[in-house]
């Protein structure tokens, strides 16, 4: 169990749900607030940023990148997207106080350790996210660790080797309150390259860690599968409108696709129920009615003695049930009874 800004996750709590907004904020403070708004409309529990920029992030500024927008293929250098997709410094107090004010946690993936601090001594996050891209980022996974607050660390495009040492070393640094997240970090992902089963081996071998799932597929088919198999944090990329222009907008969720997404994460929260067996609530009425019983084919005077070839099975459930027809072979019934009579122990006292 881990609290995050007074909200619990663990087994027991209900799933975490982050809508990324990342860089789907096109440099427009509005939009920005617009989102969150819709966020909070949606249900989520919280809104994640990505704050970086580009010369701390790359090397090789002027790359050209093929990404869709709006229904059409761009190419641009990669330096001047994430220039333009970069969220300003100055405006992340006022945007995290506005969705806190929403109701919702804000936190946000730093991408250099001059990101980290800044968050954590400008900011004040209640925790921090880890990119896929940065498992490798040793230096910057200790000082998140030594801050002592909750990390949730991506495993996109690692081995199982990387992503243990990530992990140990956030463990050995003094992160007591780690969420590894399950990802495959191809946007968006493949539904065959996703093996939520990942989630249940991550289970095990982490059995101290929450295990969430960044999630980056069409729809919401596989966030739901993994709250299924254990996941307790589920993110996914978020939008106001999937048309606008920019890399991630086209397979984000809309808020109609969120909000649908989080009702059904909060269903099957509610169908998964209990690991014990027994008859549901809803089922009593059932029980009455629709199992079987022993009742007699044929009418039986006082004092008869009930033979096999004299009973069947049928509906309703109430009365003796099959299960007893050996104990009631053999007895004399203690009145004459109807053909169809579903029969009752009272009959043979």
């Amino acid at each position: 169990m881990i609290n995050i800004s007074n909200r619990l996750i663990g087994e027991n709590e209900p799933t975490f749900i982050v809508a990324e907004i990342g860089a789907n904020h096109n440099n427009d403070f509005e939009l920005i607030k617009s989102t969150i708004d819709a966020a909070v409309e949606c249900g989520v529990d919280a809104v994640k940023f990505q704050t970086y920029t580009s010369e701390e992030l790359l090397s090789d500024y002027n790359r050209l990148i093929t990404y869709e927008s709006n229904g059409s293929i761009i190419s641009e250098k990669i330096g001047t997207m994430f220039d333009k997709l970069s969220l300003p410094k100055e405006w992340h107090l006022e945007l995290f106080r506005y969705a806190n004010d929403k109701g919702l946690i804000a936190f946000s993936t730093p991408f250099s350790l001059d990101g980290m601090h800044f968050l954590n001594n400008d900011i004040n996050v209640p925790c921090f996210k880890v990119a896929a891209s940065d498992v490798n980022y040793l230096e910057m996974l200790v000082g998140m660790a030594k801050t002592k607050k909750p990390v949730m660390l991506s495993l996109g495009k690692c081995t199982i080797g990387e992503a243990d040492r990530a992990i140990t070393l956030l463990e050995e640094n003094g992160c007591k309150d780690l969420v590894i997240m399950h990802c495959v970090a191809q946007y968006p992902s493949p539904m065959g390259d996703i093996n939520l089963k990942t989630i249940e081996t991550l289970k095990l071998q982490y059995p101290d860690a929450i295990i969430g799932f960044s999630d980056h597929s069409i729809g919401a088919t596989a966030a739901i599968g993994a709250v299924v198999l254990g996941a307790r944090v589920i993110e996914k990329h978020f939008t106001l409108d999937k048309t606008l222009e920019g890399p991630d907008h086209w397979f984000s969720l809309d808020p109609i696709e969120m909000k649908y997404l989080v009702k059904e994460i909060r269903n099957i929260e509610v169908a998964l129920g209990s690991s014990r067996k027994r008859v549901a609530p809803s089922e009593e009425g059932e029980r009455t009615t629709s199992i079987r019983s022993i009742v007699l084919k044929e009418d039986a005077y006082k004092g008869q003695v009930i033979t096999e070839d004299m009973l069947k099975f049928t509906r309703p459930g109430w009365g003796i049930e099959p299960g007893d027809k050996e104990k009631i072979i053999g007895l004399k019934v203690t009145k004459a009874i109807k053909k169809n009579t579903v029969l009752k122990w009272e009959y043979f006292k």
